[in-house]
């Protein structure tokens, strides 16, 4: 009888466990997280090119697509300094990558150049007599707008007027303004009579003329560049989204929508 007992014991044992696995096993699959979109946090002027791409990395990695915090490149860099929850940051400008870097937030070999990008002066299309910047001393010209000091392309424009000397003369003009999107559509309103943008700002945008473009001469090279912030929740999913962003795909769509090739190494 003991035989027995034991015997039936042991297979309600097993049973039971079986039963406890099958049980539970929802229960763990429940508490695995679901994958979760990146924070991008971006320039402005990449804003098309970025969504553009975005569902073909969610198809291919099979995530979520990556939500957008776009902005001027300054802004950006205050905010992650700030503790942000970012996971990518692409900026216009090089100083703003700097600072992150030095202040060790960028997560170490992840960054790189992207793309480059073209500085123009530009006018309402329907205004005559501006050829170049020479032009902007006209007493016709009374608002230039242009970014502020967290905006690259404003930084880039001040160079620009200091190499043609123009930068004291046109000082009283100049309208600071906190984006390069918000350039494009002062002018492209009328509300100024000329403004700085990069050549990929003026694609799809009616009622604007680019006047004159800048020499790359007068000012530092204009360079893309992203990194992987340092207390990204995804580090791994993160380097992959920048490794796409210099495939041929991404290269190409860059260029489509006005942006230009990195500079040849120096």
């Amino acid at each position: 009888m003991k035989l027995l007992f034991w015997k039936i014991s042991g297979s309600v044992g097993i049973a039971g466990l079986a039963l406890l696995l099958s049980t539970q096993r929802p229960v763990a699959a429940q508490k695995t997280p679901a994958a979760q979109p990146l924070l991008v946090s971006a320039a402005i002027s990449l804003t098309d090119v970025l969504q553009g791409l975005a569902p073909s990395f969610s198809r291919s990695k099979r995530v979520p697509p990556p939500q957008f915090n776009l902005g001027a490149s300054g802004s950006l860099q205050r905010q992650i300094e700030q503790g942000a929850p970012v996971d990518v940051f692409l900026s216009a400008g090089t100083r703003q990558m700097d600072a992150l870097e030095q202040a060790k937030l960028l997560l170490p070999g992840t960054r790189r150049n992207l793309i480059s990008n073209q500085l123009v002066l530009v006018v309402p299309a329907q205004r005559r007599g501006v050829v170049g910047f020479t032009d902007l001393e006209s007493p016709r010209i009374r608002r230039i707008a242009i970014g502020d000091a967290a905006v690259p392309a404003g930084e880039y424009a001040r160079q620009a007027l200091r190499h043609y000397k123009l930068l004291t003369a046109l000082q009283p003009k100049l309208v600071p303004l906190s984006s390069v999107r918000a350039v494009a559509a002062a002018v492209a309103s009328g509300s100024a009579d000329a403004g700085f943008v990069y050549r990929s700002d003026t694609y799809g945008v009616s009622n604007l003329r680019i006047a004159a473009t800048a020499s790359a001469a007068s000012h530092t090279p204009i360079l893309y560049s992203g990194a992987v912030i340092r207390r990204s929740r995804q580090p791994a999913l993160a380097r992959a989204y920048l490794e796409g962003l210099q495939s041929p795909a991404a290269r190409s769509a860059f260029i489509r929508a006005g942006f230009s090739p990195l500079p040849p190494a120096r």
